[in-house]
C-alpha cells in the first residue's frame, strides 16, 4: 500500500480489507498490498472494531434461542483474541526462529480475521433464515470455515512468514490449537452453562 498515511482510516481500512480479500483468493501477490510498516502493525488492531457490527448482529439474532448462547464469553473472547494471540505468536515465532517477518504475519492475519469472520457469521444467518430446515447448510458452513481457517490461514503463514509450506502448516496446528484452547476456557470459566450444554451435546452425538 502506498501512501497509507495520506489517506482517510476508513480509506484504509477497506484498503487494508481489500489485502486480505486477496489472501483469501490465493493471490500470491497479497502480501505487497498490505501496510507492512510499524504504523500497519498497530493500525492492524482495527480489526477488531469491524468485528463487533456482526456480533452484535447475531445476538440480536440469538435472542430467545433454546439453546444457551455464550455471550459474555463471545464478546470477551472477539475482544482480546487478536491482541492476545499477537503476543503469543511472537514467542513462538521467536523460539522457531522465523521471527524476522512477525510484524507482517500479524497485519495479515488480523485483517484476513475481519473477513474471514464476516464471512462466515453472516453466510450462516443468511442460509439459516433462508432455508432454516436445510440439512446442507452445516455442512456448508463447515467447508468455508475449513477453507479459511485452514487452507487460507496456511496461505497467509505461508506468504506472510516466508516460510515453507511444511513449516506453514505447523504455524497453522499451534495457531488453531491455541485459539481453540483459549476459547474453551473463556467458556468454561465464563459461560458454564454453554459449556454444560456442549459439553454434552458433544458425549451424546446424534444417532
Amino acid at each position: 500500500m502506498s501512501d497509507e498515511k495520506q489517506i482517510s482510516l476508513p480509506n484504509y481500512i477497506i484498503y487494508s480489507l481489500s489485502a486480505a480479500w486477496k489472501l483469501v483468493q490465493i493471490n500470491p501477490r497479497a502480501m505487497e498490498y498490505f501496510d507492512l510498516t510499524s504504523d500497519g502493525f498497530w493500525k492492524s488492531f482495527w480489526a477488531i472494531a469491524l468485528i463487533i457490527p456482526v456480533f452484535v448482529l447475531n445476538i440480536f439474532y440469538t435472542q430467545g434461542a433454546e439453546v444457551p448462547q455464550p455471550l459474555f464469553s463471545s464478546a470477551i473472547y472477539y475482544i482480546t483474541a487478536l491482541p492476545l494471540t499477537a503476543f503469543v505468536m511472537y514467542h513462538f515465532t521467536k523460539f522457531m526462529k522465523i521471527d524476522e517477518h512477525y510484524a507482517s504475519m500479524v497485519i495479515a492475519y488480523n485483517w484476513l480475521s475481519v473477513v474471514a469472520f464476516n464471512i462466515i457469521e453472516i453466510l450462516t444467518l443468511l442460509l439459516i433464515t433462508m432455508i432454516p430446515t436445510s440439512t446442507m447448510v452445516a455442512p456448508v458452513i463447515i467447508a468455508i470455515r475449513i477453507y479459511l481457517g485452514g487452507y487460507v490461514g496456511w496461505f497467509m503463514f505461508k506468504k506472510s512468514l516466508r516460510i515453507s509450506g511444511g513449516l506453514a502448516f505447523g504455524v497453522l496446528i499451534f495457531e488453531v490449537v491455541f485459539v481453540y484452547t483459549y476459547r474453551a476456557l473463556l467458556l468454561r470459566f465464563l459461560d458454564p452453562e454453554t459449556f454444560a450444554y456442549v459439553s454434552e451435546v458433544a458425549s451424546n452425538p446424534p444417532a
